[in-house]
Formats: structure tokens, C-alpha cells, sequence
């Protein structure tokens, strides 16, 4: 394996080749620290035509390569921004952490929330593409615009991005703490009302959190609702000094703030606040779905309390020994919603919605955070994390975030990216030897022809 970073005038660029020798050892580890993988060696070009030589010199030996791509000069989100403001620019929307890659967060269907926001990748307006014989393709509206926006590097490597940018604009932060009813029913009907009340709002909770006396999980049922609004403010910025989210900063409390827009919404350079093991997914689904599914989400949460009893001595043990640990409710939920799109691979792709559907989708994002970094229990969490789409994928039409735990199979893949085989057909174009793809995609994606290379 093979990992190469490039910094061109307009894009920075690494990408991971396997089965090729090397020298510099690399690991790299998820977020969530449950997957990993390892390069011999790193191969820096100084621009894009060193790069088209280096994957040309690849492609008669088969190396796989995995792109990571950011544009701008190598800059990642938390360089970018604040050189777009620089020039009276933003971008129209990014997610909760700036600490980011751009095309990384943008061609995975990173989003934010909000019912006229679209995830990223529908701000990318034109594409340069490396494919895996070293030849660049130029995509834009006319090209395959819709099949590369979100493409989890199988269609080659991005060595430019253009992307549409709009003013500088403020927007006013407000945190609210409410008391949700007990009943699960009626607390996630009143979960879908305050989603139709506000145009672009978090809603924090409900939790879990797990008795050891009664060796129970106990739903907690109040709501932290976090929402934004424009406004004409001039005055202070102060979401950035005062901000709350990714485990950065108090968010159970009732404050307002203002600020430019990417730092009322994206947490400052810390990103997010706790790196330690997690299991964790986001699911999409229509939002006239959110109160029933919400609902069923739930209830299997809370059914699997014997199934986590088992884990839970360890904090009884740790607080004896007087062990520092992180600790949290056992079972986190947050509640966003997202306008659909055409992106061929996004979660929020409208292709197969109801006549009569709004276009419109809520996600409901778990977190299963242990008390401290265990593999055991880690991996349980992975195991109960997959049993969520089998339980209820169908009867909601509901679709996993790229970037956290995604557990369907091709078959399924079908159903929720309807556009899937026109999708597999430039893969091929682009990576006729499967240079670009792994174990993984394979079996997400149905890439069959690559199958027998991982076997």
C-alpha cells in the first residue's frame, strides 16, 4: 500500500496504493476507531502532472489506489472558510466540524440540517478526475455531475473542485431546552412538530441512560433544540467563543447567539471535542416518516437493555479503582433533516420517493459511547448498530450515512440508489482493473466484477 499526497495550485491531494512497495509506514483510523488500515509508503508529486505520471506508472501493476481530496491549495474546511471570508465568501452550507476535508466530507454526503439544505456535494459545480490510467475527465452538468458528487472515491481521484460560494451572511444560534412527554409515541410526535416549525433545526435527545441499579436503560426525555435564523445583526460574533456541539461546550442550556454563518453553525478548530471509541450511525428516511419511525427506533433501543447489562460492571470496577473515563449516556439521539437531491449515491436521493412526498428527509443519528476504550464492547455496539435497517430499512425506506456505520448489503443498495447500475457502468470506465475500490464497496455496492480480487 502506497499512501501520496500532492499540493497543487488549486487542490490538495492523498491517495492510499496497495500492493506496491514503499517506504514510510502510515496508519490511518476512522473516527469511530473500528476501522483501520495501514501504508507502506507515501509518493508526493508536486503537481497534477507528476500525479498522472505516478498513476500511469500504477496501472500496469493493478495498485489500488484510494483518493482523499481537498481543493483550494491544500486546504481543508478549516482552512478554506475562513480564506472565502476573506474574500466576502461562503459556502452555502457544511457540517457540525470544520476539521474536515472538503471533497472527503462533500463525496461522502456529509450534510447539516435544515429543510432547504442540501447536503454538500450539491454545491460542487465541476469536477477535474483522474481515472485510473492517468487520463484527467472533466465533469459538469453535461458530464456525469450527479454520478461523481458523491462517489466515496471509486470513480478516480478529484484533483480540482469548483463549487458554488454565496455573501458572507449572519445567522442567530438559539438553544432550548423543552420537557418531551414519557410517551415515546407522543414524544416523537412532538418531535416531527417542532421539525415542521423550524426551518433548520437540531433537536438533541431523546437519551438513554443506562440504572445500574435496576440494570435498565431509562429513556430521558428532554430535548435540546438548537436552531438558526437569519438576521440583520451587526454586532459581536460570539457562537464561536460560546459553542456547543460534538461534545464541545455545555449544550443542555437555554442561550442565543450570533455570528457569521460557518461559525454559527460548524464548531471552531477543535472539531470534535471526544476521540474516543464509538459506535455510531445516521439514518435517512422521508420526514413523513419521522414520528413512526422515531418511535420504533426507540422502543428497539431501549429493548436491547439485557443484551448491554453484561458490559456494565466494568464502570462499577473503574469508579473503585478511581479511573478517569469519559462518561456518558449510554445511548445518544439527534434528530436533523435535509432537503433531498439527484446525486445517484446520496443518502437523501429523491429517485424512489412517493408522488406525494415533500422531498424532504429526517436522519436520526445513534451514538453508543462506552465508558471507556474497549474492543469487546465496541464491537457489540457494531453488531446491535447493524440490526437497524434489517429491523426497519424497508418499512421506512431508510438509507445510511457513508461516513458512519453502514452495514447493507448490494441487494439493498438497489432499492435505495435506484440509479446504482448506471453508476457501476462508469466505475468500470473509469477503473477497469478496480484500483479504486475495496472489500468493502464491493459487497455495499454489488461491484461483482471486482469480487474475485478480495477472494
Amino acid at each position: 500500500m502506497i499512501a501520496l499526497k500532492t499540493s497543487l495550485s488549486a487542490a490538495f491531494l492523498s491517495i492510499v496504493a496497495l500492493n506496491s512497495s514503499g517506504a514510510l509506514a502510515y496508519r490511518w483510523f476512522n473516527w469511530q476507531f473500528d476501522i483501520t488500515c495501514e501504508a507502506t509508503g507515501f509518493f508526493v508529486p508536486a503537481n497534477e502532472s507528476e500525479l498522472v505520471s505516478f498513476v500511469k506508472s500504477q496501472y500496469p501493476r493493478k495498485t489500488l489506489l484510494k483518493p482523499v481530496v481537498t481543493f483550494g491549495g491544500g486546504w481543508d474546511l478549516v482552512d478554506l472558510i475562513p480564506t472565502l471570508h476573506d474574500h466576502g465568501l461562503q459556502v452555502q452550507n457544511l457540517g457540525s466540524e470544520k476539521v474536515q476535508n472538503y471533497i472527503g466530507a462533500s463525496t461522502t454526503g456529509t450534510h447539516d440540517t435544515g429543510k432547504q439544505n442540501q447536503n454538500l456535494a450539491t454545491q460542487i459545480i465541476g469536477l477535474r478526475v483522474l481515472d485510473s490510467q492517468g487520463n484527467i475527465h472533466v465533469i459538469d452538468k453535461d458530464n456525469n455531475l450527479e454520478a461523481f458528487r458523491v462517489a466515496v472515491g471509486a470513480l478516480g481521484i478529484i484533483t480540482e473542485v469548483t463549487i458554488q460560494a454565496e455573501p458572507v451572511s449572519y445567522l442567530k444560534r438559539t438553544n432550548k431546552v423543552v420537557e418531551g412527554p414519557s410517551n415515546i409515541t407522543e414524544l416523537y410526535q412532538t418531535i416531527a412538530d417542532i421539525g415542521a416549525k423550524y426551518e433548520q433545526i437540531n433537536i438533541n435527545g431523546p437519551n438513554l441512560v443506562w440504572n445500574s441499579s435496576t440494570q435498565q436503560l431509562v429513556p430521558s426525555t428532554n430535548l435540546t433544540l438548537v436552531y438558526w435564523e437569519p438576521t440583520n445583526h451587526t454586532g459581536p460574533a460570539n457562537c464561536s467563543v460560546d459553542f456547543c456541539s460534538n461534545d464541545c461546550g455545555i449544550c443542555n442550556r437555554d442561550y442565543t447567539c450570533y455570528d457569521y454563518k460557518m461559525n454559527s453553525i460548524a464548531t471552531t478548530p477543535a472539531g470534535i471535542c471526544y476521540r474516543g471509541f464509538m459506535g455510531q450511525f445516521e439514518h435517512f428516511f422521508p420526514v413523513e416518516n419521522l414520528a413512526e419511525a422515531g418511535t420504533d427506533y426507540f422502543n428497539y433501543a431501549i429493548s436491547q437493555s439485557d443484551r448491554l447489562a453484561p458490559y456494565q460492571g466494568i464502570k462499577d470496577i473503574l469508579a473503585a479503582q478511581g479511573m478517569s473515563r469519559y462518561e456518558s449516556d449510554d445511548v445518544t439521539v439527534i434528530t436533523r433533516f435535509v432537503k433531498g437531491d439527484d446525486t445517484w449515491l446520496s443518502p437523501v436521493n429523491t429517485y424512489n420517493l412517493q408522488p406525494n412526498a415533500s422531498g424532504v428527509f429526517a436522519t436520526l443519528e445513534y451514538s453508543w459511547v462506552p465508558s471507556y476504550n474497549n474492543f469487546t464492547l465496541q464491537w457489540f455496539y457494531q453488531d446491535l448498530a447493524s440490526e437497524f435497517i434489517p429491523q426497519f430499512g424497508d418499512k421506512y425506506n431508510v438509507r445510511p450515512h457513508w461516513n458512519k456505520m453502514l452495514f447493507n448489503n448490494d441487494t439493498y443498495a438497489s432499492t435505495i440508489y435506484p440509479k446504482i447500475n448506471d453508476w457501476l457502468e462508469i466505475q468500470e470506465q473509469m477503473d477497469p482493473q478496480c484500483q479504486f475500490v475495496n472489500p468493502f464497496l464491493v459487497d455495499r455496492l454489488g461491484i461483482d466484477r471486482c469480487r474475485s480480487l478480495f477472494e
